[in-house]
């Protein structure tokens, strides 16, 4: 069972990857585009919008891979301590904490999206759905909170250590 979960973990973290890079790609086209858009006066809406809107995945998800690579700041903090008891104190607490901070944010945002998808909210230059953003908003905290639970387990001695 634990080998399936770490598989299951580590497929979420490469989909996590791709995610981010692929919205990283939209930020440089649109930021990009959107020069050359403004520099040659062209009569073409405003894609800076994507660019924005790519932020959100970049972001929530982007979150959820850092905890999955232990790449966040607190981390870097507990990794100063001398004790291991302290360190694994610590990350149980981070954990802890980042899982109540991912369920409370899911939650919201799950409401949020909701609420957006049935009103069918649009951004203004581009028309771009409002439900993408919220909906990166809602997954990364679901994959935020994924990582902490497998966190916690590894802390348990459920898991096994964190593989690369």
């Amino acid at each position: 069972m634990a080998d399936i979960i770490q598989r299951l973990e580590q497929r979420l973290y490469g989909l996590e990857k791709t995610i981010c890079s692929i919205s990283l790609l939209v930020m440089l086209f649109a930021v990009a585009f959107g020069v050359c858009i403004r520099f040659f006066n062209l009569p073409i809406p405003n894609v800076a919008e994507w660019a924005i809107v790519a932020i959100s995945p970049l972001t929530f998800v982007g979150t959820a891979m850092c905890e999955r690579m232990r790449s966040h700041i607190s981390v870097d903090m507990i990794d100063q301590a001398r004790s291991p008891w302290v360190r694994k104190l610590a990350h149980l607490v981070v954990a802890l904490l980042m899982i109540v901070f991912s369920f409370l944010y899911a939650w919201l945002g799950w409401i949020l999206l909701v609420d957006v998808a049935e009103t069918g909210e649009r951004l203004l230059d581009m028309g771009t759905p409002l439900t993408i953003p919220i909906f990166f908003l809602f997954s990364g905290m679901v994959l935020l909170s994924i990582h902490c639970l497998c966190e916690l387990a590894r802390l348990a001695g459920i898991l096994p250590a964190q593989t690369a």
